[in-house]
């Protein structure tokens, strides 16, 4: 006579003996044996108060395969860092996993920096900016003579402010509309305006938001201007669509550096996109980007 129970507990038993050969299986990569490169990239970034920051950034305690080449960051009075086009940003926020806020470093809590040059916003790929972001019409000019009043504009007067460098005054103005818009917008000669802001010694071209950019022009002062470019823009980039395979079989998101192609650390070792099978024991690390 057959016993239908006794079945049942051998089904069981056998259940639980493959059970427990694979996570024996498994043990020596969760107790020492884990590959060094998924160790690496276990471990997210912290700085200041941007913390749990991992793929696409790396730097610091990631190493450059965790991450893009673009998106390295620094770490300088608990301040987190990214260069880009050559110039040295602070990020604000990082949010999600395809979008950041970021202020010029050199500009922060002023608008007098220690050096400034002639330059443009050029932001470059893999970056570009958020809608919320206007981009070129906040210009701060720098050097400018004794305005003439032939060519008086009171949104221009309110826009005046001075900086000091080695005892010298410098006559600076900062404008959120190009200077033909300006000059076309008052009772003004249109040649002479535009010819007295292109004699400036230095123009420089900074990002805003357009909420910030609204609340200069509605109260034009020192103190909006340095509240805009504190507050920073938005950039954003596009996600590697293997990335949420990778970290949903368990792994870490990065790169071959020789190749450039994506890589998944896995616990055992490197694959092309996902580890294989899904995990069978809980995640010991998290790798969310705040």
């Amino acid at each position: 006579m057959k016993h239908p129970h006794r079945h049942l507990f051998w089904d069981l038993s056998l259940c639980f003996l493959i059970a427990t050969t694979l996570i024996l299986i498994r043990a020596p990569t969760m107790h020492g044996a884990e590959d060094a490169s998924y160790l690496n990239c276990s471990s997210p970034i912290q700085c200041g108060d941007l913390q749990n920051v991992s793929y696409p950034f790396w730097g610091l305690n990631r190493p450059s395969y965790c991450g893009l080449p673009e998106f390295e960051l620094t770490c300088q009075d608990n301040t987190a860092l990214i260069n880009i086009s050559n110039e040295d940003y602070r990020v604000l926020r990082i949010d999600g996993t395809s979008q950041m806020t970021v202020a010029r470093n050199d500009y922060w809590d002023t608008f007098c920096p220690a050096n400034f040059k002639n330059t443009t916003q050029e932001i470059t790929s893999p970056f570009s900016y958020t809608t919320d972001t206007v981009a070129s019409n906040l210009t701060l000019y720098y050097g400018c003579q004794a305005i003439s009043t032939t060519i008086t504009l009171t949104t221009i007067m309110t826009s005046q402010f001075t900086c000091t460098y080695s005892g010298n005054i410098v006559t600076g103005y900062f404008l959120t509309k190009n200077v033909s818009d300006v000059a076309s917008s008052g009772s003004v000669n249109f040649t002479a305006i535009v010819s007295y802001f292109g004699d400036c010694n230095t123009s420089v071209v900074l990002a805003a938001n357009q909420s910030a950019i609204q609340e200069i022009e509605s109260s034009p002062s020192s103190t909006t201007l340095v509240s805009a470019i504190d507050e920073g823009f938005g950039l954003t980039w596009t996600v590697d669509t293997k990335c949420s395979g990778c970290l949903a079989s368990g792994g870490q998101c990065g790169r071959d550096n020789s190749t450039g192609n994506f890589v998944c650390y896995c616990p055992d070792k490197p694959y092309s996109s996902a580890c294989p099978g899904m995990s069978i024991y809980p995640r010991l690390t998290s790798n969310k980007s705040i």
